[in-house]
């Protein structure tokens, strides 16, 4: 019986404690405090319906996110808090603050953080609330100055003020943290204190503080302190400064008690600091992204309470000690990424084996040059148990991946890439079942997709691009289990795609990239119903079926879509709307035909360049003609567009890159192209354009690349050029009508890179002011105009230029911002060729040829040491070859064919490896690579019939043949004349005057001629493209070429090797 009621008693006493507790005992709130809280509900927003248990005349202390004091009833405590800030706009609460929380008298502790109040100041009837001891506003969209009347709750020990970036609280002194003796946590990140000059000294004055954090506060100084007083300190950060010194402060080195410091994103410099080894409590020392040089200091790794350092991005290099690390057992997170001079010397050590609470190791960008299978072996000794996240990003490891990778149960992140990595993926890949995020793109990993692959369930991310795999993927099998897939990126390996048509892929699918993969030939069906899809790249997959009906009502979910280098016929549908105002779709290199499509106003990049659309621009651009579009990037090259180029393009002011060359526009360059005011680039090269370049270009002064070559454009070439496009990098007129001189003012682009003005009919000499084209004299790119343009969805498209250089034409874009050029070839220019253009000491490419210079070659030649090609061919150049460009190393291709020149060509194994094309043509030059020696006397033999190795060796004549746009350099193989053979149809050199043949290498030459007629096969150089070459009427088919005492142009006929070539310029 007495057990019974001592049982009894013990059961009373926890039924009366319990009730105390949670309350129900208690007297419940006064109805003073619940109107308090019914005054201050009425004053807030609640979207997401937080206080709809704050209702009429019930137990406030009831309510959710209150709690009071379970003897008295007062309300204590109000949690009114997010535990982060996620999806702000649907759940937050804001408004303002009503003052009737004054009524809550016993009220302790309030939170409000994570809210968004959008920008109202803190109210300042806080600062009488004084039973508070904790308040926290962080992140709860505060803004303006924060009120000094805190510093009247003499009772707060935590104070979080932590600001949201977007609403500019700020403090212009800290005095009033004064009154707050009994502070102990303080969190002012975000707070702007750039004009608080008080802020140390008045923290320093908190002895009881433990807590401190000032990220990015922008505080600019940091004042000297003769005594320390924060004795009691153990976190602080000041993460993300602007500090006006190098160095760590000093004060910092003497808070002994710190065991977190954080000062990562500032701009220390010089060594570690040394006095940081006496900070022996750390647990957390973060250094990220900052100027620390030097090596990683042997001090460091006495520190055996670390747990986590974080040396991120710094300029760290030299060796890292392979034993010392292994004494930072402790070790939960190690990251040295990104400091590109520091290198392991064999490796990861052995001593690694050591850290066995290791969760996250990033080594991304320090050499490592080690097997991978080795730092395997090395990590799964302990750390495979722990090991959660695991960055190896160009480390140069090399080697296979082994099975031991299936250890690592726990690793959720896997990054790899940029390694060489090679081998098969193995099939312990399915084992690391923590496994989200993988990255392994750009190694050499080959072999076929293992089966085991769609056990990792837990895949969100997946990069497995620009590796050497092969076979086929039966998404079935291979990703059967993925449910939880969002990014899949695997472009460039040659996988085939085959999936069944009713497979249905991760429904979480936002990212898609399977370019290289053939996926074809049919439309793929599996993509309907992915209705998260937002990025899709299927270039270069096989594709030949028009894109369905279904798939275009889709249109409007994505920012990227890729389809190019497919065979995709049809019509591209109206794009009304798109994702976001980053979106880029890339259909070029298709077979899409019909008239262009209306788009939508907000698309980024569209690419439809090398299709089959016709039809004129005129839908297409004026579409909805008072909307304002936001495209940057537009490129219609290559397609069979027609008509004059429209004039509206008022609405098109965000466009930065426009590219219509090749199509078959005529007219005039509109007006109205002056008010793309952000242009950058302007491609109309290779259409019938005619009249002037119009002033109104002028206006687009960011103006990089103009590339108007191949058309029929006229008149002088704009000086205003010069002056309004200051930052032009490429300027290519090539092939156009244009006469008059060489502007002076065009040397006022310093940033020029490529000039290319040849095939005009430029005349007079050149300016001498050459030299003021700094991009192409000095070797410093810091000033040269960035060519490569970048665009959202992690694409880049550059620049490109087709250029003449070395004797063939090349198309430049990776390297195309180191390229140097100039061509002013077939103009009738003449004069003196300036010394100042040997200043362009980073030239790369010279062409003059085809002109009517003559004076001597420039001497300072020889210090052009960049020069890979030079062309001073077909002009009336006198003297001697410099013997310095015997000295021009990179020169591999020269051509000072047919001038006057005279002397030895100088000597050097460079020289003399040029062909003799190069040197023929100068009736007085001597010496190799030609067979003329310099003591030989000149015989000119009889016409007749030589051998057959000695018939027809060389015959030029000087001729004014225009060049018509879209047209070059033609070269034709015909036949060798032999004097046996009776075809006239093969005969190349009659004519009505006298021609002589010298023997060997010598210079051919004319006499009495007035008229000369060649015969060739008339498909091979059609009479429409070449003005003064007339066909005749004979049966023959011959050609006659007139003017030819006059040098504008050249045809030059060379036999060589049994065959005749023939370049018209």
């Amino acid at each position: 019986m007495n057990s019974l009621s001592t049982v009894a008693m013990a059961l009373l006493v926890s039924v009366i404690w319990m009730g105390l507790w949670d309350g129900t005992l208690g007297a419940g709130c006064s109805a003073d405090e619940r109107e308090a809280l019914l005054k201050f509900k009425a004053d807030l927003e609640d979207p997401s319906s937080w206080l709809t248990s704050w209702v009429g005349q019930e137990d406030c202390c009831t309510w959710s996110h209150v709690v009071c004091d379970n003897y008295t009833g007062h309300v204590t405590e109000l949690h009114l808090g997010l535990p982060q800030p996620s999806n702000w706009s649907n759940s937050v609460l804001s408004g303002k603050l009503n003052p009737s929380l004054l009524e809550l008298k016993y009220l302790g502790y309030l939170d409000l953080s994570n809210n968004d109040f959008h920008g109202i100041q803190v109210p300042s009837f806080l600062g009488l609330m004084t039973s508070l001891n904790t308040l926290y506003l962080d992140k709860a969209g505060f803004g303006g100055l924060i009120p000094h009347q805190l510093g009247n709750l003499s009772n707060l020990q935590h104070l979080g003020l932590e600001a949201s970036k977007h609403y500019g609280l700020y403090a212009d002194s800290l005095r009033w943290l004064s009154g707050l003796p009994s502070l102990k946590f303080l969190d002012l990140s975000n707070v702007d204190l750039s004009n608080a000059s008080d802020w140390l000294n008045m923290i320093n004055a908190l002895p009881s503080l433990s807590k401190l954090y000032l990220a990015n506060c922008q505080i600019l100084h940091t004042p000297a302190l003769a005594n320390v007083n924060l004795s009691s300190l153990s976190s602080l950060s000041l993460y993300h400064n602007q500090f006006d010194q190098t160095s760590v402060p000093s004060w910092v080195f003497q808070l002994k008690s710190l065991t977190f410091l954080n000062l990562a994103y500032n701009t220390f410099r010089g060594p570690i600091p040394l006095q940081l080894q006496n900070l022996t409590l750390l647990r957390t020392l973060e250094l990220a992204s900052n100027h620390f040089n030097h090596s990683v200091p042997n001090w460091l790794y006495s520190l055996h309470h670390l747990e986590y350092l974080d040396l991120y991005s710094n300029k760290l290099n030299g060796r890292v000690s392979t034993i010392g690390i292994g004494n930072l057992s402790s070790l939960v997170h190690l990251d040295m990424s990104v400091n590109h001079g520091l290198e392991f010397e064999r490796g990861i050590p052995e001593s690694f084996k050591s850290l066995c609470r290791l969760r996250s190791l990033s080594l991304g960008y320090v050499k490592l040059n080690q097997n991978v299978s080795e730092v395997l072996e090395i990590l799964g000794e302990c750390a495979s148990i722990t090991l959660q996240e695991l960055y190896l990003d160009t480390c140069q490891l090399h080697g296979q991946l082994t099975d031991q990778i299936g250890l690592f149960k726990r690793l959720n992140r896997l990054i790899l890439p940029n390694n060489s990595i090679s081998g098969p993926l193995p099939s312990s890949f399915g084992e690391m079942t923590s496994l989200n995020h993988l990255d392994l793109s750009r190694n050499k990993i080959n072999g076929s997709f293992p089966t085991s692959f769609g056990s990792l369930t837990g895949l969100t991310y997946v990069d497995i691009s620009r590796n050497a795999m092969h076979g086929v993927v039966l998404p079935e099998i291979h990703l059967a289990n993925l449910t939880k897939l969002t990014f899949f990126l695997a472009s460039g390996n040659q996988m085939a795609f085959k999936a069944n048509p009713d497979w249905v892929p991760s429904r979480l699918l936002q990212i898609l990239n399977l370019e290289s993969w053939y996926v074809g030939p049919g439309f793929p069906h599996w993509l309907k119903g992915l209705q998260y899809l937002k990025s899709l790249d299927l270039a270069n997959s096989g594709i030949s079926e028009p894109i369905p009906d279904w798939f275009w009502s889709m249109s409007s979910q994505f920012y990227y879509m890729n389809f190019s280098l497919n065979k995709i016929s049809g019509r591209l549908a109206n794009i009304i709307s798109v994702v976001g105002t980053d979106s880029l779709f890339d259909f070029s290199n298709n077979r899409l035909e019909l008239p262009l499509p209306t788009i939508s106003s907000n698309l980024t990049l569209l690419d439809l360049s090398y299709n089959l659309l016709s039809g004129n621009l005129v839908k297409f651009l004026c579409f909805r003609p008072s909307e304002m579009r936001t495209t940057q990037y537009l490129n219609l090259r290559g397609n069979l567009l027609s008509g004059e180029i429209p004039g509206c393009w008022k609405n098109w002011r965000s466009l930065e890159v426009l590219r219509l060359g090749s199509n078959k526009f005529i007219g005039r360059i509109p007006n109205s192209i002056g008010t793309l005011i952000s242009l950058v680039a302007l491609h109309i090269q290779n259409n019938s354009l005619t009249g002037e370049i119009p002033l109104s270009l002028g206006n687009c002064s960011k103006l990089l690349t103009i590339d108007l070559g191949y058309n029929g454009l006229e008149g002088e070439i704009p000086r205003w050029m010069g002056m309004s496009l200051s930052r032009l990098s490429i300027l290519n007129l090539r092939a156009n009508k244009f006469h008059g001189s060489m502007p002076v003012e065009l040397c006022h682009l310093q940033f020029l890179q490529i000039l290319d003005l040849s095939h005009n009919s430029l005349s007079g000499s050149l300016p001498e002011c050459l030299s003021n084209f700094s991009a192409m004299a000095t070797s410093d790119n810091t000033d040269v105009a960035v060519i490569y343009l970048f665009f959202g969805g992690g694409e880049v498209y550059s620049e490109n230029q087709i250029l003449l250089t070395k004797g063939s034409f090349v198309d430049y874009s990776t390297i195309l911002n180191y390229v140097r050029s100039v061509d002013l070839s077939c103009n009738n220019l003449s004069g003196v060729i300036p010394e100042e253009i040997t200043d362009l000491k980073e030239l790369q490419y010279l062409n003059l040829s085809h002109n009517l210079f003559s004076s001597r070659m420039p001497e300072g030649l020889q210090t052009m040491e960049s020069l890979e090609s030079m062309d001073l061919s077909v002009n009336r150049l006198t003297g001697v070859i410099p013997p310095g460009i015997a000295s021009l190393t990179f020169l591999s291709y020269l051509n000072l064919s047919y001038n006057n020149l005279n002397g030895e060509i100088p000597s050097s194994t460079q020289l003399q490896s040029f062909d003799s094309w190069s040197f023929i043509g100068n009736q007085d030059l001597c010496g190799p690579p030609l067979n003329k020696g310099c003591s030989a006397s000149i015989v000119v033999p009889s016409s007749g019939n030589e051998d057959e190795e000695d018939e027809f060796l060389w015959f030029s004549i000087s001729t004014s043949i225009g060049f018509v746009a879209g047209f070059a350099v033609t070269e034709l193989d015909v036949d060798n004349y032999n004097d046996d053979d009776d075809e006239e149809s093969e005969l190349f050199g009659s004519g009505s005057g006298d021609v002589y043949y010298p023997s060997n290498d010598q210079d051919p030459y004319l006499k009495g001629v007035d008229e000369v007629t060649l015969t060739m096969y008339s498909d091979s150089v059609g009479t429409s493209r070449f003005r003064n070459i007339l066909a005749s009427a004979s049966a023959d088919k011959q050609f006659n070429i007139w003017d030819v005492v006059t040098q504008q142009c050249n045809i030059t006929w060379a036999n060589h090797k049994n065959k005749a070539r023939m370049s018209l310029c």
